[in-house]
């Protein structure tokens, strides 16, 4: 069926096209090699979907239309969808929020993560507004409807699931004698290990918290507890471990690692425990 409508306000927009034979060249324009993305390429084909519609339709002046836009995808530019405005639809409250949709859409990755979807919203959209101001035929209409509705919500961007950063410890325990806070021979191998592991691990922060057994007072305990603390921080800084990576906590008899009645000597309970942590 021909169409015989006036275009008064599109055809100022539709790119200077005439109805002339050299616009309706779909096989040459579905020929050509596309430099761009899969986006353009889909656009390419999907805007000469719409320009055989309109050929079957004997609509030769959006077949040349269509068909244009085929062609300015086919040199692998983006070619935007029509603007409502262009096509006298600027007052249609569903045509507007469905163009700032498609827009909102494909300024997102959206294009490039779901091409063909995201073409078709947009050939179908600009399908759209052409049957709404021919507006004659209600089936071209809600057929042209149909294809943007189905493939809008299809146009999305892929979501990134960044992977939860994980925290990696890597510990140690360097053990003391009863009432003491020096470093025995097996204490300061200990440390040696942890600044070894200190160069290859790399940790953000090493965590330093000395403990004591039951035997003394509770008092007593949190100063001696100090005391180890500072004594292995002082050896580690020594190796080369700067203190400003260290948390330094003293807990005295408050958190036993063997669980004694008060005043037991327990070697197990006297010691200062090191943590490297790091994120990855």
């Amino acid at each position: 069926m021909k169409k015989f409508l006036t275009r008064a306000i599109a055809g100022a927009a539709l790119l200077g096209l005439g109805a002339c034979a050299s616009n309706w060249d779909i096989d040459g324009v579905a020929a050509m090699q596309n430099p761009g993305d899969a986006f353009t390429k889909a656009l390419q084909t999907r805007y000469l979907e719409r320009a055989r519609f309109e050929k079957g339709e004997s609509d030769w002046y959006d077949v040349a239309y269509f068909t244009e836009k085929a062609r300015q995808a086919g040199t692998g530019l983006v070619t935007a969808p029509q603007h409502p405005s262009e096509r006298g639809l600027a007052g249609n409250a569903e045509v507007k929020s469905a163009y700032e949709k498609l827009i909102a859409a494909l300024a997102t990755t959206a294009p490039k993560d779901a091409p063909d979807s995201c073409a078709l919203a947009q050939t179908w959209f600009d399908h759209w507004m052409e049957q709404l101001q021919e507006g004659f035929q209600a089936d071209h209409i809600a057929e042209a409807k149909s294809g943007f509705d189905k493939a809008m919500p299809l146009c999305v961007a892929k979501v990134v699931v960044k992977p939860t950063p994980q925290k990696m410890v890597h510990t140690y325990v360097v053990f003391f004698d009863l009432g003491k806070a020096t470093l025995s021979k097996e204490a300061k191998n200990t440390l040696a290990m942890v600044a070894k592991d200190n160069e290859t691990f790399k940790p953000s922060t090493i965590y330093l918290a000395g403990h004591t057994d039951t035997v003394g007072s509770a008092a007593s305990n949190e100063k001696l507890a100090i005391k180890r603390t500072e004594t292995v921080a002082k050896e580690l800084a020594n190796m080369g471990i700067a203190t400003k990576t260290l948390d330094m906590k003293s807990l005295g008899e408050t958190m036993l690692a063997v669980p004694t009645k008060d005043n037991t000597s327990e070697m197990r309970n006297r010691r200062v425990e090191i943590r490297m942590e790091k994120m990855q």
